[in-house]
């Protein structure tokens, strides 16, 4: 049998596939967006949806068919991508009814993660960025750019080559563009596009970048000796223009940062805080962004997520939102109407770049109105903000000055003449313009009315004339205008009918009138829905042309809407404004987890915390599992996280010194991904602690060493805790239950110790949470096992083995180490004054009595009356003794 020849369609279809090889092509067809052979298999599967077949191709073999409604693209297209699809859209650019022969058809968007503009595929509280990658090996550095299409954003900066995955981590690119392999650096989740050598050259960077940016570029971005990031971003605008992002007007600057500006969270402290995703199941459930986002706006989310992932190290800036916040504080009426009035205001930012790329609907564009007119109601409420220095303006006055809604009225009047206050969703069938806009339009519509009009008027003078009484008149989108007259009628139908279609019951006519009058009204139809679609794109342009000034709006609704969430919880929460120190102190008053807190309703117990440069700059901390070190460490890093993004603090009082970087060591697991044991991943993070903490750092260990046996893990942990304290010199807080490591505060002058507090009553042990002074010689597994189930056969017989290796094992102080006495077990730890006074600095520690063990050792049971009161009158009498001597 000869080999079937290809339909035209066939043949068009798989001239455009072979240049997209490596993507799925939706190819639309009529109604439908259509995906074949091993696509459409692909498709099937992953969308779930029914797999047909067309006909053979040159082989013989039944073409595999599946497709999608073309109304329904954007909900089929988030599943394709999530999918991890590159996915490129080919679209019929020219009226079927027009074409002659096939229809014209081109590719007008290719989507992949990081090119996403469509609002049902994009998450209002975060960016969707998309990273480019150009690495330079001789010199170990590395330019970096992100870019949000969906927003406009642009940023970009040069870093060491070794922090590149902390830094794309800071930012949770969803795609990321490189021409080196990035496999070493692994990066969870995110797509790599590989790029080709070209692509991120200086000459390919410096054309796309006047392209886009115009002449002067380099100096007006501050980008003239940064070879690697220019690079970057030309790399980036190469990748959208290949992406069919015709326009990109709402790209219209880039900036410059350094990674010196801000707090350097990687992506291990990110995860093991929990402040943007949790560890249970990656939602936001139960994070610091959850605990603080109070926000009324997309673009207020989008805004606190990056407070909070990039803390400030200018104290001016931190002070300059602290005093804003403290500002609506204090007038909470203020707060209250600015939170109202942002209520429902649209994502600014995504639409206007929707109209820049083109992709606004009519929708869109009366929502971007909507929200421009909220600015005069938002300057009214302000209106008192006014600083008593002119010349330094407060933030929220700042903020009053970026809403002004002069520069964009002539947006928000050009919409409210040409658009319709409820137009619809797309421009199909018209119904967009208002009336009265456009003279030619408004004819066009009158002809339409008067046609309408006429033909609804035929029906009753044609049943008079007839005497057909059930005779009507109806309209379908492929036989147009008809008079319809049941079968019982026909021997009435007039000779000027011609008949146009036979029904079971009926029969359909046409008389020369309606068929005039039909002509009239498709071709007046016609033109008016092509002349509102004209009217659409030019209006759709002209607000496009006022992207920087509605952006630069965008962005100070964010800031304000984040600085009134933040007020809100703070006011909500008993939070406190923090102050700031030179000394390298921080010292907190009855500081708290602020998530838990909030979960517990008031039943968590908060703790003191200090730590300095010189006499306290690392902590040992002991204590059973289960008793709260974890979150005690947690809780000190997301209050300076806290203070240092510009909010107030879960603390009574608060005095900080601005900290560079936080790194944790947290918790353990494998990666098996990198092929790496858990013990493995250990001493690689604490590889990059040690390499990369300074003096100005907080370091956060919890079990560091316990991946291996007990003496190698105690050796570790030993050294470790010298090199912080002799040659870091940042500030630590170091969990363990390497009951050795308390005789470090013998040793080293910086350390100190303390242990969670712990009860013991009867054989059982009640966690206190608090953190008190002294070391504990306790870990209290034995008792964790049994309150979380152990057969109790299991626990005599671990507490039989546990005293024999207790009387057998003797570990010797090391030389020059002095033991200090121990402390009560149950005193909270106290470093400041009564409440309402001015914290002490210097810490106060409350001893147990030294008699205290031996009292413990009485056996009263078996005590008589005189012997008690005997013992009791020695001990009586050398604590008089002792006094005396004192």
């Amino acid at each position: 049998m000869a080999a079937s020849k290809l339909s035209p369609l066939m043949e068009q279809y798989y001239s455009i596939k072979k240049q997209y090889h490596d993507a799925i092509l939706l190819f639309r067809v009529g109604d439908f967006f259509e995906t074949f052979g091993e696509d459409a298999v692909t498709v099937s599967k992953d969308l779930n949806i029914v797999l047909t077949s067309r006909q053979k191709d040159d082989t013989g073999n039944k073409i595999p068919l599946a497709g999608v409604p073309y109304h329904a693209l954007d909900a089929y297209l988030a599943r394709l991508v999530k999918s991890g699809h590159k996915v490129v859209i080919c679209d019929q650019v020219e009226d079927p009814k027009l074409a002659k022969g096939l229809v014209k058809r081109e590719i007008t968007r290719i989507v992949t993660p990081g090119t996403i503009i469509e609002p049902s595929m994009l998450e209002d509280s975060s960016n969707n960025f998309l990273a480019a990658v150009v690495q330079e090996q001789e010199n170990g550095r590395a330019g970096l750019a992100f870019v949000d299409v969906s927003t406009g954003e642009l940023i970009t900066t040069e870093i060491e080559s070794e922090r590149l995955k902390s830094e794309i981590s800071r930012f949770r690119p969803a795609e990321c563009l490189s021409s080196a392999d990035l496999s070493d650096i692994y990066l969870d989740g995110i797509k790599v596009q590989k790029l080709d050598e070209p692509s991120i050259s200086l000459d390919n960077a410096r054309s796309n970048l006047e392209a886009q940016f115009g002449q002067g570029w380099a100096a007006r971005f501050k980008l003239a000796d940064k070879t690697l990031a220019s690079r970057a971003c030309g790399a980036i605008l190469q990748y959208l223009h290949q992406s069919h992002f015709g326009a990109l007007g709402h790209i219209n600057e880039i900036r410059l940062y350094s990674c010196s500006e801000f707090m350097v969270l990687d992506e291990i402290t990110l995860r093991n805080l929990e402040l943007m995703r949790n560890i249970r199941d990656r939602s936001r459930r139960g994070t610091l962004l959850d605990f603080l986002d109070h926000t009324e706006t997309p673009m207020g989310s989008r805004t606190l997520a990056k407070w909070i992932q990039i803390p400030m190290v200018s104290l001016p800036e931190i002070k300059r939102r602290l005093d804003a916040i403290e500002e609506l504080i204090k007038n909470p009426v203020l707060r209250t109407s600015l939170a109202s009035r942002l209520k429902g205001a649209a994502d600014l930012q995504r639409l206007v770049g929707r109209v820049s790329c083109g992709a606004a609907t009519p929708k869109d564009i009366v929502a971007l109105k909507s929200t421009l007119e909220r600015l005069s109601g938002l300057l009214e409420a302000m209106a008192d903000c006014v600083s008593p220095d002119r010349a330094n303006p407060s933030y929220l006055e700042d903020l009053r000055s970026r809403l002004d809604p002069v520069p964009v009225t002539d947006v928000t009047s050009l919409v409210g003449r040409s658009i319709a206050e409820d137009p619809p969703a797309n421009t199909r069938d018209g119904g967009i313009v208002r009336d009265g806009f456009d003279k030619e339009l408004d004819d066009l519509r009158s002809i339409l009315r008067d046609s309408k009009a006429w033909i609804s008027q035929m029906e009753s003078s044609e049943r008079q004339r007839t005497g057909i009484k059930s005779l009507k008149v109806g309209y379908t989108s492929v036989f147009g205008y008809y008079l319809e007259v049941s079968r019982a009628n026909l021997h009435l139908v007039p000779e000027n009918y011609l008949r146009k279609q036979t029904l079971a019951n009926a029969e359909r006519f046409i008389t020369p009138e309606l068929k005039e009058t039909e002509s009239r009204v498709i071709s007046a139809h016609e033109r008016s829905v092509a002349m509102e679609q004209e009217i659409f794109t030019r209006v759709r342009l002209e607000v496009g042309a006022h992207a920087r000034q509605i952006q630069s709006r965008a962005i100070a609704l964010g800031e304000l809407d984040v600085l009134c969430s933040l007020a809100f919880v703070a006011s909500e929460n008993s939070l406190v404004k923090p102050e700031f120190n030179s000394e390298g102190r921080i010292a907190l008053r009855d500081s708290r987890h602020p998530v838990l807190d909030r979960a517990m309703k008031g039943g968590f117990v908060p703790n003191d915390v200090y730590l300095d440069e010189s006499s306290s700059r690392l902590i040992i901390l002991t204590g059973p599992n289960m008793a709260g070190k974890s979150t005690f460490m947690r809780q000190v890093a997301i209050v300076v996280i806290m203070a240092q993004m510009g909010s107030f603090v879960p603390a009574s009082f608060a005095s900080l010194s601005i900290v560079d970087r936080i790194f944790t060591r947290v918790g353990a697991y494998d990666d098996l991904s990198a092929g790496q044991s858990t013990f493995m991943v250990e001493m690689t993070e604490l590889a990059n602690i040690l390499g990369n903490a300074s003096k100005d750092s907080l370091v956060l260990l919890d079990e560091v060493g316990r991946g291996t046996s007990t003496f190698d893990g105690l050796s570790i942990a030993w050294a470790i805790t010298e090199y912080l304290h002799n040659v870091v010199k940042g500030k630590t807080i170091f969990a363990t239950h390497y009951h050795q490591l308390t005789q470090l505060e013998g040793v080293l002058p910086g350390v100190k110790n303390y242990n969670m507090a712990v009860k013991e009553e009867g054989g059982s042990i009640t966690f206190l949470r608090s953190v008190v002074p002294g070391a504990t010689d306790k870990s209290y597994g034995v008792h964790v096992a049994k309150l979380a189930g152990v057969p109790d056969v299991v626990i005599k017989r671990a507490n039989e083995v546990l005293k024999q290796i207790e009387r057998e094992t003797v570990i010797e102080p090391l030389a020059g180490s002095k033991r200090g006495r121990k402390s009560s077990k149950y005193t909270q730890l106290i470093f400041f004054d009564q409440p309402g006074g001015e914290p002490s600095l210097q810490e106060r520690q409350i001893h147990s009595d030294p008699f205290a063990e031996e009292i413990l050792r009485l056996d009263l049971d078996s005590m008589t009356p005189r012997e008690a009161h005997n013992k009791l009158a020695e001990y009586q009498k050398m604590l008089k003794e002792r006094d005396a001597d004192a």
